[in-house]
């Protein structure tokens, strides 16, 4: 796997998100942002690598569920939780996004998952609980977990 490209792809979600996000109290603009950094993201990334990426990579037929982005030539989830609060769940639910995919699908697996968010977020997982749920996602179904901070 290319760590020269998850680099980019990580920097290319900082950059976005220095630019996109804004914090308030507003939760309907808080929500309008953070999908402007995804979208930005999203976009940015696929400029910079055409067809190696895909954007809302569907978990597998009958879910409603989709991976932000999917590195298809390395098998690389990444997953952009633009705001730093509740970082855990979407993290704990990312994990189970993949290992759901991975389940269902047969011919094409998805080894890693990149999970990028704000520093005081990324801070909170890397803690024994989180190291754990990292190690049963790596020994029990074979992903591989790293989490990424960006700062705002």
């Amino acid at each position: 796997m290319s760590t020269h490209v998850q680099n980019e792809v990580v920097e290319l979600a900082a950059k976005k998100h220095r630019l996109y996000w804004k914090t308030g109290s507003d939760v309907s603009e808080q929500t309008k942002s953070a999908q402007s950094v995804s979208r930005e993201w999203q976009l940015a990334v696929k400029d910079n690598f055409k067809e190696r990426f895909a954007a809302e990579y569907p978990v597998g037929d009958g879910f409603n569920e989709k991976i932000d982005l999917v590195d298809l030539q390395d098998a690389v989830a990444y997953e952009l939780k633009v705001s730093k609060n509740n970082t855990h769940f979407e993290f704990y639910r990312d994990i189970f996004k993949v290992a759901v995919h991975n389940q269902r699908n047969t011919r094409w697996k998805i080894k890693k998952l990149v999970f990028i968010t704000p520093k005081e977020g990324a801070d909170k997982l890397r803690t024994g609980y989180g190291d754990a749920v990292r190690a049963i996602a790596e020994k029990h179904h074979a992903i591989e977990v790293e989490i990424r901070d960006i700062s705002g």
